[in-house]
């Protein structure tokens, strides 16, 4: 062997060529000023919060001068019955929101993969309420229902679903318009992830299954649909983590009221630590938060990484 085939061999570990340092260190310098960002962004106000969430600090409350008190703030949580209701409220909003976004989206996703000619323009319409900002939607729906001039509340009242008052007036009504706002915005999310899991079937089943005799419901139904409900699932976690989280139209469009009604996790957050001030006891709240939206994505993940997701 020659002395420059020898120079040129890199050195090997366990029989696996190892890699150079120079692009390994490129690799790495390359990544460091988004990863000191993440850090400055993302690990500094997490590790404050963490710890303020074991003192006990108000800028308006001379005794909660920040000295430590462990778990009291974390202790304080199952002994408020406001954040038991606001639990509460945000598990009924979830689920609601999420479980009728999935029906609707479903249908629409199997709707548009049985258009042929105008697929495109339709589901570009159809997504236009996913591609509006949180705040533009929460103002399109605080006006549509104010009891003054909203053309909602005139329809509502026409039909005879709302009275004078309008619907953000009873705690139902709030509710249900809380509800229907999500659903609006989402629904083309849930049909845009059903149609590309269609799109992406395997079209030797469905041909066999038509070549069986099965019509169109139970092609769907019992061949496409249980073929794509992996990307259904990730589809509901993802909704499930975001709608855990609504603060924007929550606050546009009843501030959380009327009384406690619509008081989902976040708006009680805010008022806990920018109304009341008890800086430490929101960041508690805040922390718990983290977990539980955490906990979901790493669900979410661990679907994504099984063999038989998409």
């Amino acid at each position: 062997m020659s002395p420059t085939a020898t120079a040129a061999a890199p050195p090997t570990v366990s029989g696996r060529r190892r890699a150079p340092a120079g692009p390994r260190w490129t690799r790495i310098g390359m990544q460091a000023p988004s990863l000191v960002v993440l850090i400055v962004v993302l690990g500094f106000p997490l590790l404050y919060s963490l710890a303020l969430s074991f003192q006990s600090y108000s800028p308006v409350n001379p005794e909660a001068d920040g000295h430590w008190i462990g778990f009291g703030n974390y202790l304080r949580m199952f002994q408020d019955a406001q954040f038991g209701q606001a639990v509460l409220v945000t598990i009924a909003y979830v689920v609601i929101a999420v479980l009728i976004q999935t029906v609707l989206g479903t249908v629409i996703g199997v709707w548009l993969s049985r258009l042929l000619k105008t697929r495109r323009l339709v589901t570009s319409l159809v997504l236009l309420p996913m591609i509006s900002t949180p705040l533009v939607v929460g103002l399109m729906f605080s006006f549509g229902l104010n009891p003054q001039f909203g053309y909602m509340t005139d329809a509502l009242q026409t039909v005879g679903l709302a009275g004078e008052a309008g619907v953000l007036d009873t705690p139902a009504g709030a509710f249900t318009a809380l509800v229907v706002m999500d659903v609006w915005e989402w629904t083309p999310f849930i049909a845009l992830m059903v149609l590309a899991g269609l799109s992406a079937a395997p079209q030797a089943q469905i041909q066999a299954a038509e070549l069986d005799g099965c019509n169109t419901f139970q092609l769907y139904w019992h061949v496409m649909l249980p073929m794509i409900r992996p990307v259904i699932g990730v589809a509901i976690l993802f909704r499930a983590t975001e709608a855990v989280r609504m603060f924007d139209q929550v606050y546009i469009l009843t501030g959380g009221g009327p009384g406690a009604a619509t008081t989902v996790n976040d708006i009680f957050q805010y008022r806990v630590s920018f109304t009341a001030f008890d800086m430490s006891y929101g960041a508690a709240l805040g922390i718990t938060t983290f977990l539980v939206v955490a906990a979901l994505a790493w669900v979410l993940f661990r679907f994504l990484n099984r063999k038989d997701a998409p």
